[in-house]
């Protein structure tokens, strides 16, 4: 009866150790420690909303595993995780107001008279030569005015049916109509057909310039043809993701000189540091460091310099210091405390975030909530690529947290029982057992002969 009775509470072991599994899966709202619900008035297929420091605070693991999106049934619905990106956009080209200079001879606008209406209107150009214009167009004045970026390349349009042409223009701006620059020599120009087959080059690519007033010129022959239209490309610019930043004073220290700790008590997926200097005029070499854990060793992030200087009654401060990202909640900042660079004020470490945002499918009756904190649950994130491209993803917002497994759900359960191991020792000892019972049993046996 005894290895049944053992083998039952193994049984019994291993049972309770798979419910505790599947209780707190997350697959229900209730496995997570706090809530929050998706605020938006537009009816939409999918929703898009970014991850407030209230989460970060709650949140176990770094890449956000313990998070799910629920509609009101307490269904989990399909979602993914973004963290937006730093990038390159480009606007569409503008047309340009165009006036050809019908004159034959080089001038240059010198030659003409210029009037130039009140407000960003037309421009009215008259030529100063005394012969008859030919129909050539040697030279287009183009009004800039409107354009409130910088511009990295024209593209000329002409007719679909303009004869064959190959040749340079040259390209210059001005501010005031009297002192031109150039911009480009001499790019090519081509409209070349070969039967069904047709060779065009329209573009005029130069380095990325802002100016009121453009000036096309033909260097040698002009085109057989009339210029329709000039588009003005905008130059690439550089969008940079939003920011999330906080500040944060020094926790007490461990009396070691030049060492100041900071405690974040969330994990922020942060991505630039700086530091607010207490006394002006300062300069000092740091070492950040950062860890997990308390009990963790640091390792170190960066080393840089910050400063805070006062010159001509203007105050100058560094800008914030890229660092890798880093989702560690413990901070240490490193100086030296021999260079006198600090003094007996703790500075404020500032960190820099970009929040993550998660989209997520309106599957269901709303309110939609979106439920975080536990340690047990593994990631439920899906790719949303398949979505089509003419899905509309409305922004949203998320409340002030709401209470649901509680802080329980943030501590991890006790390791499981090694069933297996238990197991083991126990048919071992119940061997040892039943030899040393049949040990004793021959014994007797041979004392009674």
């Amino acid at each position: 009866m005894k290895p049944f009775a053992t083998l039952s509470a193994c049984a019994l072991v291993i049972g309770a150790s798979l419910a505790v599994a599947r209780d707190h899966d997350g697959s229900s709202p209730n496995d997570f420690a706090y809530r929050m619900q998706v605020l938006g008035s537009a009816d939409s297929a999918a929703y898009r909303v970014a991850l407030p420091l209230a989460l970060y605070r709650k949140i176990v693991h770094a890449n956000l595993s313990d998070l799910r999106v629920f509609n009101a049934a307490g269904e989990q619905v399909p979602f993914a995780i973004e963290r937006p990106a730093s990038g390159t956009v480009s606007n569409a080209a503008t047309a340009l107001s165009l006036f050809p200079l019908q004159d034959d001879s080089s001038a240059t606008l010198d030659a003409v008279r210029v009037t130039i209406e009140s407000g960003r209107g037309a421009i009215n150009v008259q030529t100063g030569a005394q012969t008859p214009p030919t129909g050539r167009i040697n030279t287009y004045l183009v009004d800039g005015r409107s354009l409130d970026t910088a511009v990295a390349a024209l593209r000329m349009e002409w007719p679909e049916d303009a004869a064959d042409f190959a040749g340079r223009v040259r390209v210059e701006v001005s501010d005031s109509l009297g002192d031109w620059r150039f911009v480009a020599g001499a790019a090519p120009v081509a409209n070349l057909h070969s039967g069904a087959g047709r060779l065009v080059e329209q573009r005029v690519e130069f380095s990325p310039t802002k100016a009121k007033y453009w000036r096309l010129s033909w260097v040698g022959p002009p085109a057989p043809f009339v210029l329709t239209s000039v588009l003005a490309e905008p130059a690439r610019q550089n969008v940079e993701a939003r920011h999330s930043s906080r500040n944060f004073s020094a926790a007490p220290s461990k009396k070691v000189p030049g060492e100041f700790e900071y405690d974040l008590g969330a994990r922020l997926p942060v991505d630039r540091v700086n530091l607010e200097l207490p006394d002006t005029n300062t300069v000092v070499e740091v070492e950040l460091l950062s860890r997990t854990y308390t009990t963790d060793t640091w390792h170190t992030v960066r080393r840089c310099g910050f400063y805070r200087l006062k010159s001509d009654g203007e105050e100058l401060r560094n800008g914030p210091v890229s660092v890798a990202l880093n989702t560690d909640p413990h901070w240490l900042l490193r100086t030296n405390p021999k260079s006198g660079g600090l003094g007996s004020v703790a500075p404020h470490l500032v960190v820099e975030w970009v929040p993550h945002e998660v989209v997520f499918v309106a599957r269901g009756a709303g309110p939609f909530y979106v439920a975080y904190g536990s340690a047990t649950a593994d990631s439920a994130a899906v790719s949303l690529a398949v979505l089509p491209k003419n899905v509309s993803i409305a922004p949203a917002s998320l409340s002030e947290p709401e209470t649901l497994g509680g802080d329980i759900r943030l501590i991890p359960p006790p390791a499981p029982y090694a069933w297996k191991a238990a197991l083991l020792w126990a048919v071992l000892l119940a061997g040892a057992g039943l030899l040393a019972w049949m040990a004793f049993r021959l014994s007797r046996d041979f004392s009674r002969t």
